[in-house]
């Protein structure tokens, strides 16, 4: 009899702490701010933060990411749970995360809460600003426990950024950032975009606005008094070619001086798209067509 008694106690026990392991697990799941071992797993739900995490050294722990996550070579290898924007919860599970990384979006906002309830850690990112993508690199780090990784790589680029900044003073051209042409839109002072142009030495040439990426019409073009249109080109790579179909386009606003002086540009979106890592390239990028615009006077 006392040999059942103990065995009954010994299988209690065990009950118990499978109980409280279980719901220290489901409390780790919810926090946005999970700190997981090195062995962990990890899904990326965006490009950006795809990004993020091979800058991070993180290469072994990606178990998962989007579709059109195609951000170091490396990374369309990695087994594919959807696409940003439609997450496919069946794969992300399949792939046994101990942490999908989100951004917080409502799609995404959605998909954590579902994941929460199966038990995956789920680290939810803000990520529109400058700003934000630093902190998105510290918060990534503290979750993984490569601190040291995510110090350098903010020391790096903070340093970088800081050494592209253009002068305060002297002239800076009014840039219209083009998002899509027809309806046309474009991007707004209150985006990343905005802050990527001033870095770079030019000025936004829409004004204050509620949207981020405000329509236009043909009177606010004109309004704008716009020195350069610079487009992005999603995926292409004969920006030659697409440029002169944006020369093209833009030739009906005759009046406006950026037509006027032939100062029209395609960009790659890679660079200056995403906010991640590579923002400095993108930086670099809008530098160099501000600088060839100035050349064209």
């Amino acid at each position: 009899m006392k040999k059942w008694w103990l065995l009954l106690s010994v299988l209690a026990i065990w009950i118990l702490l499978g109980l409280i392991l279980f719901a220290r697990s489901g409390t780790a799941a919810a926090a946005d701010n999970t700190s997981l071992t090195s062995g962990l797993r990890i899904v990326s739900m965006s490009p950006n933060l795809t990004e993020i995490l091979f800058a991070l050294g993180l290469d072994e722990r990606i178990a998962g990411v989007t579709s059109d996550s195609d951000w170091p070579a490396a990374a369309l290898d990695k087994p594919k749970v959807g696409t940003f924007w439609q997450p496919n919860l069946e794969a992300i599970i399949a792939n046994a995360p101990d942490l999908v990384v989100t951004l917080d979006i409502s799609r995404h906002i959605n998909l954590a809460t579902r994941l929460r309830r199966v038990g995956c850690g789920v680290l939810t990112i803000k990520l529109e600003t400058i700003s934000n993508l630093f902190a998105a690199i510290a918060q990534i780090g503290d979750a993984a426990q490569r601190h040291s990784q995510a110090e350098r790589l903010l020391s790096d680029l903070g340093a970088k950024l800081d050494n592209l900044k253009a002068a305060e003073s002297g002239d800076r051209p009014r840039v219209l950032w083009v998002v899509q042409r027809q309806p046309l839109r474009v991007a707004g002072p209150n985006t990343f975009i905005n802050e990527l142009l001033e870095i770079a030495g030019g000025e936004n040439a829409v004004g204050d606005t509620p949207y981020k990426y405000p329509p236009l019409g043909a009177e606010e073009v004109y309004a704008a008094e716009v020195d350069v249109i610079i487009e992005t080109a999603m995926g292409q790579t004969d920006l030659a070619e697409l440029r002169e179909e944006a020369i093209e386009y833009w030739s009906r606003y005759e009046s406006v001086p950026a037509v006027r002086k032939g100062r029209i540009y395609v960009i790659n979106d890679d660079t200056v798209s995403r906010l991640g890592p590579r923002i400095v390239e993108g930086v670099e990028a809008i530098a160099a067509l501000l600088a060839s615009a100035q050349n064209e006077e």
